[in-house]
């Protein structure tokens, strides 16, 4: 479901990583400032943090600094069978695409979940995949600056539905995770938050425009399978259902373990099991 939603190996400390995190601290700082001043500074007295609002990263090239990688397959554990994901990059006239391919081999079935972002600004732009938040249907939609739409299609028969809609902050972020967008917001510090724009399902039966929140929470080394290593940054994202913690590379596969913290029999860890390049 689109609701809600960057690691470096090597040296944290790294030239590249102090100046871009320099850029994202001082983005940070002053999106602070300017919300101050635009209420002609009456909390100038005693503001407290909790008034503090994290900025939101507007989906443009300027924001995400997309690493260069090639095609790549990694398996994950998953709680519902073997979860496969494809990430591609290619172009369309010119334009940088990424392609991901997201795979569950569930026993008599698999599920199969599709999307392609924009390579420069990691805007979701196209979509095919399971939404299952008024029933069990297949979603096909496609989305950009301006707004989005979406064809609900039933499982179990009936009338496609269709929804369409506003982009109140520019777009929308995949949201699963398995992509590089996070890792394109690497280097960011410890206690770093910030927002991104996401896509949510309303109890009223529409979708909008909503802010996923996100913290980075530390920063620990990770070792998978086939030399896949990382000194990870550690994200968690606010959820509806809980919390999605997200140990991230600036290295492909970018996703090396997620955690998604929600209790009961639904939460579950993914881990890498394999993982090649193309």
């Amino acid at each position: 479901m689109l609701v809600g939603t960057g690691s470096h190996i090597g040296d944290p400390g790294d030239r590249d990583g102090d100046e871009r995190g320099g850029r994202m601290r001082g983005r940070r700082i002053m999106v602070r400032v300017a919300s101050a001043a635009g209420i002609g500074g009456l909390i100038l007295a005693a503001a407290p943090a909790a008034a503090q609002v994290d900025p939101v990263i507007r989906l443009s090239p300027e924001h995400f600094d997309v690493p260069e990688f090639s095609a790549y397959e990694v398996e994950y554990g998953s709680a519902f069978g073997r979860f496969f994901n494809e990430v591609r990059p290619f172009e369309l006239d010119g334009t940088p695409k990424i392609s991901v391919l997201n795979l569950i081999d569930m026993p008599g079935a698999v599920i199969v979940d599709s999307r392609v972002l924009d390579g420069a600004t990691l805007r979701l732009e196209h979509m095919a995949s399971p939404f299952f938040a008024w029933g069990q249907e297949y979603a096909v939609g496609q989305s950009g600056p301006e707004g989005f739409e979406w064809v609900r299609i039933p499982l179990g028969g009936g009338e496609p539905l269709r929804s369409t809609g506003e982009a109140e902050y520019g777009g929308f972020v995949d949201d699963l995770g398995f992509s590089p967008t996070l890792a394109a917001l690497m280097p960011m510090d410890v206690g770093a938050t910030f927002r991104l724009p996401g896509l949510q399902a309303r109890s009223d039966g529409t979708m909008g425009s909503t802010l996923l929140s996100y913290e980075v929470v530390g920063r620990e080394p990770l070792r998978a399978v086939d030399g896949v290593a990382c000194e990870c940054w550690v994200i968690e994202q606010a959820a509806q259902d809980g919390v999605h913690r997200f140990w991230i590379s600036r290295e492909a596969p970018f996703l090396i373990k997620r955690h998604r913290d929600i209790g009961g029999p639904r939460d579950f860890v993914s881990e890498i099991l394999s993982f090649r390049r193309f």
